[in-house]
């Protein structure tokens, strides 16, 4: 039985390029909770920003392909993405300060 497109995880996203002090924490949110989905978002020391979302692999594809296509190439020069089993479950989507 294959279930592998409805199982949930947790996905971890570092962002590259230009994308702090453009909105993209504000965008994030707003395609995350357009896609029903659960997690953080927030800005990291070094210039990149972490995204930590949950749910089905395609749905969070989905919303890093959705922030690609919105921002564009000459903003998100790379997103590197990881996908872990859930530990603790979120209960919305937060942009962290």
């Amino acid at each position: 039985m294959e279930h592998s497109s409805q199982e949930i995880y947790e996905m971890r996203a570092i962002v590259k390029g230009n994308v702090q002090g453009v909105g993209f924490r504000a965008l994030t949110r707003y395609h995350a909770l357009g896609l029903g989905l659960k997690g953080t978002v927030r800005n990291l020391s070094d210039g990149t920003v972490e995204i930590y979302a949950q749910g089905s692999k395609q749905t969070l594809e989905n919303l890093i392909n959705r922030l690609k296509e919105e921002m564009g190439s000459n903003q998100i020069e790379e997103a590197t993405l990881q996908y872990f089993p859930i530990e603790q479950p979120h209960e919305d989507f937060r942009i962290l300060y």
